[in-house]
């Protein structure tokens, strides 16, 4: 595994190989935003989820009859990324189709992972290329940002809170045993909450969205906070642990796709959120992350 790293006058970013993961971002102050992937609790930084997003039902999906097995968050955050190019502000690193990733996955794939450093701002781009010649392919993308908290020296986690904006009511797209249940689906007005385990009594808190939002982490006790634009997203999910107090950690997680839902047929051509790309031509998400 090689770490690579950018840095201008406001931040320094540290990038694994592995999984093309964030494993730091610090400000010209040293502080850490980036949890720090103790295996006791959480063993990662901040995966690139691809190409499922959460998990299948029963871990494997059909395409044109045929099975597949895949488990949570599928295998890009698990393999080596080459690189691309970099400069002092900008990496790029690359997964492509491989013997291994084609007896998990039947398509063929260009996956490109973009950071740049924009004074304050982590600015990220995922670029997904269909390498196919006469099929659709199919896929979901997202990030899984860990964020240390706290990142204040002498508070705690539950000094912090979570703030959204803009205010407007969303849908909250409750999880059940790992998958997601549209039944029970509902309209929240206000998602804001103070950083507390309870909020996460039922696995990670997710959001349909409909225009960008901005999720904050902050407290009152500082002025430093942390704010992650969710950019192109459709949807966007937050989780820590619960009860462990030990998870030192707040996830949020702008997704282009969801698990599977609780009545899956796991036909993945037919699966819930999924993206579809005709041969030849691209997909691009995107989102930020900014430090105060």
């Amino acid at each position: 595994m090689t770490v690579y790293q950018l840095k201008n006058d406001y931040l320094t970013l540290k990038v694994n190989s592995l999984g093309a993961e964030m494993n730091s971002i610090k400000n010209n102050e040293d502080s850490e935003f980036i949890w720090q992937a103790d295996p006791k609790v959480w063993g990662r930084h901040a995966p690139v989820l691809f190409p499922i997003v959460g998990r299948l039902k029963d871990d494997h999906y059909f395409v044109d009859g045929k099975e597949y097995k895949m488990t949570q968050h599928g295998f890009a955050r698990d393999q080596e990324f080459s690189l691309d190019s970099q400069t002092d502000s900008k990496l790029v690193l690359s997964l492509t189709t491989s013997e291994a990733s084609l007896e998990k996955y039947p398509y063929h794939f260009k996956l490109r992972i973009i950071y740049q450093l924009v004074k304050d701002t982590v600015q990220i781009s995922y670029l997904v290329d269909s390498m196919e010649e006469s099929e659709d392919m199919y896929f979901s993308i997202g990030a899984h940002p860990g964020f240390e908290v706290p990142f204040d020296k002498g508070l705690n986690f539950e000094d912090y809170k979570v703030a959204v904006d803009p205010a407007e009511t969303r849908t909250h797209i409750p999880i059940e045993n790992h998958l997601i249940n549209l039944n029970d689906e509902k309209k929240v007005e206000d998602q804001n909450f103070p950083m507390t385990r309870d909020y996460f009594v039922d696995d990670a808190v997710v959001y349909r969205l409909n225009e960008p939002a901005e999720v904050t982490i902050s407290s009152d006790k500082s002025d430093h906070k942390l704010t992650l634009d969710t950019g192109n997203a459709k949807f966007f999910g937050m989780w820590s642990t619960y009860p462990d107090d030990n998870g030192k950690f707040m996830c949020i997680e702008p997704w282009w796709g969801l698990a599977d839902k609780t009545d899956s047929d796991n036909d993945f051509k037919n699966k819930y959120a999924i993206n579809k790309l005709a041969p030849k031509e691209q997909f691009e998400a995107y989102f930020s992350i900014s430090v105060k």
